[in-house]
């Protein structure tokens, strides 16, 4: 747009330049003060008092100019620092309390390992972190999932941090709150099967365990430190999804390329650092505790037939109809269906920055909408994951 000048201020940009409606003026008589004017002082006079006004005019010049100016954008003129790598939107930025965790610049990456922090809270991790970074250590990873599912970047993703004895130059490790459960093999209470039997772990993972006799269960527990890890919750498994989706998209890495434990449930030998697969949970690399991050691994393999599960399912249901099946007859597995696509349409806009624009606006406005009711199936559905995928299963058998 542009600005007409008023003449005033042409006048002050350009004062050897008479405005058209400007007339000279020859001053005559005395000098305001009073004095007359020496006749030999005269021309001296007059130039210092013109230097002088012109200098005058030049600073009004420059403040009206700043009237008619565009505004600046806020912060402009100052230097931004630059994002660190693998900033992605959702995600906190702690590099610049933790990033001396990091040990240089990691020269490649081929994959992913999956922790677990051992703590019950980030914050525990975080002070763990912190004494190291005062020690000159540096064990940590580069991501953080806390106890609630916010993902954080503690050193940056192209960083080299101490995670994985082994594959620390070649990969990105991320953590996950959660500490491990001591199982008691004394005899003196509940066995080493029922106690396994009690936890909350993955569905693969403790079938895999159960399937073993006593005494081989008891000595895999042995062999891997008497600890074990129960599964993420549902908001982990949202943020956990989310970022494998980001890493993957960035460093070029098949999700469906995950790792499986080893003999006897331990990690040593398993891989090599010259062969192991994108994803990885700790303990198929390094010897760890059991389920330090299958339970990670389980999740993304099954969270990656869902799309698979639903279409085989309506399939499975279409056949039904076309065979006879009354509508009665199949009411609750349509009703099943009917939840899980309308689940998947809500997944697919997960992250997206309009739909994040649209539950922000709901949410201010108190008036709960489509947005709304798109989360609200999103969290129920990473919440309740492993029993929505069995009754999917269960139509498509």
């Amino acid at each position: 747009m542009q600005h007409l000048m008023p003449p005033k201020l042409a006048n002050l940009l350009h004062p050897s330049v008479a405005h058209p409606e400007a007339k000279p003026t020859i001053p005559t008589g005395p000098s305001p003060t009073g004095d007359s004017v020496h006749p030999a002082l005269g021309s001296t006079s007059a130039q210092a008092h013109q230097a002088t006004t012109s200098a005058e005019a030049n600073q009004q010049a420059a403040k009206t100019l700043e009237h008619f100016a565009d505004p600046k954008p806020a912060g402009a003129g100052a230097q931004v620092a630059p994002k660190p790598a693998g900033l992605y939107p959702g995600v906190t930025d702690l590099t610049g309390t933790y990033g001396k965790l990091a040990a240089g610049k990691r020269p490649e990456t081929q994959g992913v390992v999956l922790h677990r922090t051992e703590t019950a809270t980030a914050q525990g991790a975080l002070n763990a972190y912190n004494s190291r970074i005062k020690n000159g250590e540096h064990v940590g990873a580069q991501y953080l999932i806390d106890e609630v599912g916010k993902s954080s970047l503690v050193t940056p993703a192209d960083s080299l941090t101490y995670h994985s004895k082994g594959f620390n130059s070649s990969t990105v490790g991320v953590e996950v709150v959660g500490p491990g459960v001591h199982l008691d093999r004394s005899g003196k209470g509940k066995s080493v099967r029922q106690q396994v039997t009690d936890l909350n772990l993955s569905p693969e993972f403790q079938s895999r365990l159960l399937g073993y006799k006593d005494k081989q269960l008891e000595n895999v527990v042995k062999w891997n430190g008497d600890t074990i890890y129960e599964d993420i919750n549902g908001k982990q498994k949202r943020s956990v999804w989310n970022l494998s989706n980001q890493l993957a998209k960035t460093y070029n890495l098949d999700m469906s390329s995950l790792s499986h434990h080893g003999k006897d449930e331990s990690g040593s030998n398993n891989y090599s650092p010259q062969n192991f697969p994108d994803f990885s949970a700790h303990e198929h690399l390094n010897p760890k505790a059991l389920g330090e991050g299958e339970a990670i691994t389980e999740f993304l393999q099954a969270r990656q037939q869902y799309p698979q599960m639903v279409a085989a399912a309506q399939e499975k249901l279409a056949k039904a109809q076309a065979a006879g099946a009354t509508p009665e007859q199949l009411k609750q597995q349509q009703a099943i269906l009917q939840r899980e696509q309308a689940t998947l349409g809500a997944l697919n806009l997960d992250g997206d920055p309009h739909e994040q624009e649209l539950l922000a606006a709901e949410q201010k406005s108190g008036k709960p909408g489509e947005a709304t009711q798109r989360e609200n199936l999103r969290t129920d559905y990473y919440d309740d994951f492993y029993e929505r995928m069995a009754e999917l299963k269960g139509i498509v058998k």
